[in-house]
């Protein structure tokens, strides 16, 4: 499955245009709902997109925040120390002197902090999305990215199994 490319590897005209008209396209998505969530409030994407994986979780590490977000591990720890001036997190758990092992959680501050960014991102992907696809050709794109990012996290290397 997949792989359906030249023997060289290289990609084939048509495939280069599907490809930039695929990242032009998720560009285009991805400026428009970061237009609508820095309108609906004061955050950051860094500081949002910290209290937003902080949301799920009861606490975690700032190496965790940094693998899940994709954030830098400095920027992410000088983004935690302003999210706990502000008040919308917090250091919980047996936090060491090692700053990449402090446990932090949000609090209810950040949760409200939080709200109008989540409500602004929703209502784009439902517009910008969930309005343009049907249900079942959603779900088949949300399978193939899950795939595709699958693929990217864990490669396969030539000569492995299949």
């Amino acid at each position: 499955m997949g792989n359906f490319g030249a023997p060289d590897g290289a990609l084939s005209p048509q495939q280069k245009k599907q490809w930039y008209a695929l990242l032009g396209s998720a560009s285009e998505l991805w400026h428009a709902i970061q237009v609508r969530t820095a309108a609906a409030s004061p955050l950051t994407y860094a500081e949002w997109r910290l209290l937003e994986v902080m949301s799920v979780a009861p606490s975690l590490r700032i190496s965790d925040l940094s693998e899940l977000t994709r954030i830098g591990m400095s920027t992410v720890s000088r983004q935690v120390s302003k999210l706990i001036e502000a008040g919308w997190a917090e250091v919980v758990d047996g936090a060491s002197g090692d700053a990449r092992q402090k446990w932090v959680a949000i609090t209810d501050a950040g949760r409200a902090a939080l709200q109008p960014v989540t409500n602004a991102r929703d209502a784009a992907v439902r517009d910008l999305v969930l309005g343009i696809l049907t249900e079942d050709e959603f779900s088949q794109v949300v399978d193939m990215f899950r795939r595709i990012g699958e693929s990217a996290a864990h490669p396969r290397v030539a000569g492995d199994a299949v």
